[in-house]
């Protein structure tokens, strides 16, 4: 494990927002002896959440048990879903959403697809929705799916398409490797393919002062990580590690990630776009013996992102110091998807700010980004248990947001305080 450690930069440039999929980082040194110590180790224990999805009373777990059961595909019905093998270059998601909703469906479906054939076959360990898993994404591999794909200044949005699929199929096949190891021969040609694809991709560098090092160099180092280990690949394992460095190396000393608060009014929505695959990133190296939550570079570390996160869902008006504007969007906050993660985060630590936030959002779900995260993550407390509010026993008190009178001049931005 690393030990927690300060970086102290103050003798040296700070790197310009240039940097990201290139060699030549300062941190190459720290994490040049990263390894993939564990193959199979996944992004969680397998066994045990099997175990507690099967025998928990938790009425959360339930619904997170019944949603995997509606979901769980038709194996004929998810290998219909298109190869995308051709050139792939999409409608702008800002530009023209309408189409770009149209053209994204069948990487939507296929996402959903894979991520719901892992929690199917996690929950009852039927064996079919694994090595349906394994086929459909070899047929993708037996076609070069996903390796060509639009890269110019103008035209991006197949590049970032890209980046979801590739680590929707990794975390799907870290689900289900252990159950498929008979497949020997088609999870080799999956492991080479996706390789390749990983490092065609991640060779793109994006553009200095953007998608260089912003939230698609996290979400490029995503895939690097989680491909890394189940291929057993060093190098893009480190690759994907980077991503941290770079970021804490960027961040403000209140834990804003400058290129995200460009964003203006959409700084809020970013900052924990960003930070949800940070976060990832650091849960997967912990898997693999790497304490990246301890890391602090000029004494910022991940905590500090998630504690101004936490202070921008209370208040969105926060982040106005940081995104030079006063306007805020807050349509992200109605999709669940985005805080996900939060699930992930408090399985390893307390945060009443992040289960106030998630407690009626449950059971939460994100097709590429892990999937099922309340099945996954969830422990359930002593007032989550079906029918406890009639066996008389006393349960603690759970933390929630109430909405609190905006201060003058900020009457559309909602506000809120934690309460017990």
């Amino acid at each position: 494990m690393l030990n927690r450690r300060t970086f102290l930069l103050s003798g040296m440039a700070m790197p310009m927002l240039n940097c990201g999929a290139v060699s030549g980082n300062w941190w190459d040194s720290e994490i040049s002896s990263f390894t993939v110590r564990d193959a199979n180790a996944g992004y969680f224990d397998r066994e045990k959440r099997r175990s507690l999805l099967h025998t928990s009373k938790s009425s959360t777990l339930i619904k997170a048990r019944k949603r995997i059961e509606k979901k769980a595909p038709a194996c004929n019905q998810v290998l219909a879903i298109p190869i995308q093998d051709q050139f792939i270059n999409l409608p702008s998601f800002y530009g023209d959403n309408a189409a770009w909703k149209v053209a994204v469906a069948p990487f939507r479906d296929f996402e959903d697809a894979v991520s719901n054939l892992a929690a199917a076959n996690l929950l009852t360990g039927d064996v079919r929705y694994a090595d349906c898993l394994v086929t459909l994404i070899l047929n993708w591999a037996k076609r070069d799916a996903l390796m060509e794909f639009s890269y110019s200044s103008k035209q991006k949005q197949g590049w970032y398409q890209v980046e979801s699929t590739l680590f929707a199929i990794g975390f799907a096949l870290a689900v289900v490797r252990p159950e498929v190891l008979h497949r020997e021969a088609d999870l080799s040609f999956i492991n080479t393919w996706l390789v390749s694809a990983s490092r065609k991709h991640f060779d793109k560098r994006g553009e200095p002062g953007g998608t260089c090092c912003n939230n698609h160099f996290y979400r490029r180092a995503v895939y690097a990580t989680i491909v890394g280990v189940i291929a057993d690949d060093d190098r893009l394992f480190r690759d994907g590690v980077g991503a941290i460095y770079s970021a804490l190396s960027h961040a403000t000393k209140e834990g804003a990630l400058p290129l995200e608060m460009e964003r203006g009014p959409l700084a809020a929505h970013y900052q924990n776009y960003a930070l949800m695959y940070l976060a990832m990133i650091a849960h997967l190296a912990e898997r693999q013996g790497y304490d990246l939550w301890s890391l602090e570079i000029e004494g910022r570390s991940l905590h500090s992102l998630v504690a101004l996160n936490n202070r921008i869902i209370a208040d969105p008006n926060f982040v106005s110091r940081f995104s030079g504007t006063s306007e805020v969007s807050l349509k992200y906050r109605k999709d669940n998807q985005y805080f996900s993660w939060f699930e992930m985060y408090l399985a390893r630590f307390k945060n009443p700010e992040m289960e106030a936030w998630i407690s009626d959002r449950r059971p939460l779900y994100n097709r590429s980004l892990g999937g099922h995260m309340t099945a996954y993550f969830y422990t359930p407390s002593g007032n989550d248990v079906v029918g406890s509010s009639q066996s008389g026993q006393s349960t603690p008190r759970q933390p929630r947001f109430v909405r609190v009178a905006p201060q003058e001049g900020q009457e559309g931005i909602p506000t809120y305080r934690l309460q017990y």
